[in-house]
């Protein structure tokens, strides 16, 4: 079950993804989305067969944002699209049924349409604005996070503009887990603040 600190690496930052995915994971952070838009698939397939590689001895996984070609050639742990990115059901049977799926949800009303059995978590935001994702929908807030949490029995992933400051709004929210992009990958520290992250999420 997918629980506490989700980053989502950042192709824009001054280090790598691959640098990012291993300092949170060192950190303590288990669960890492692979999102850049920029890359080919032959290189992000390279990129997550080595860090699969590098990041199993520290227990985390490694999901791949939107390339399902990606996902699958390269083995990650899971695939999460959004909701321009095709029928969740067509996903599910293109990875197969040990792959971890994920949804993003971007509008409260939305939830109810998810089939079952099919999704594994949801990602459900922006909570607030973010500039990590320019092109994001309508903040939803904290009483939408609320409202999306209590429509699913499906685990819920909380994004969008969020940061340390935000984990007890986040848990009071009912999400079992937030994630962070800048939080972490603009960081003068990123172990560091993925740490605090980490430690914070335990302790609230």
């Amino acid at each position: 079950m997918i629980t506490g600190i989700y980053f989502v690496t950042d192709a824009d930052a001054a280090e790598t993804v691959a640098e990012q995915a291993l300092a949170a994971a060192r950190a303590g952070v288990r669960w890492i989305q692979l999102r850049d838009k920029h890359a080919s698939d032959a290189a992000m397939i390279a990129i997550v067969r080595d860090l699969r590689r590098v990041l199993r001895p520290h227990g985390a996984r490694l999901i791949v944002n939107d390339r399902i070609e990606v996902a699958i050639a390269a083995r990650a742990d899971g695939l999460h699209i959004g909701q321009g990115d095709g029928d969740p059901r067509a996903a599910r049977a293109r990875i197969g049924p040990q792959m971890i799926l994920g949804l993003s949800i971007d509008a409260v009303g939305q939830t109810g349409s998810v089939p079952p059995e099919t999704v594994d978590y949801l990602g459900v935001g922006p909570v607030r604005a973010t500039a990590s994702k320019p092109d994001h929908a309508a903040p939803i807030g904290f009483e939408g996070l609320k409202e999306a949490v209590g429509q699913s029995a499906l685990p819920v992933v909380a994004i969008g503009g969020l940061a340390a400051g935000d984990v007890t709004a986040v848990r009071a929210a009912g999400a079992q887990g937030m994630a962070v992009v800048s939080a972490i990958s603009r960081a003068p520290d990123m172990e560091g603040a993925a740490r605090a992250l980490v430690k914070t999420w335990r302790q609230t």
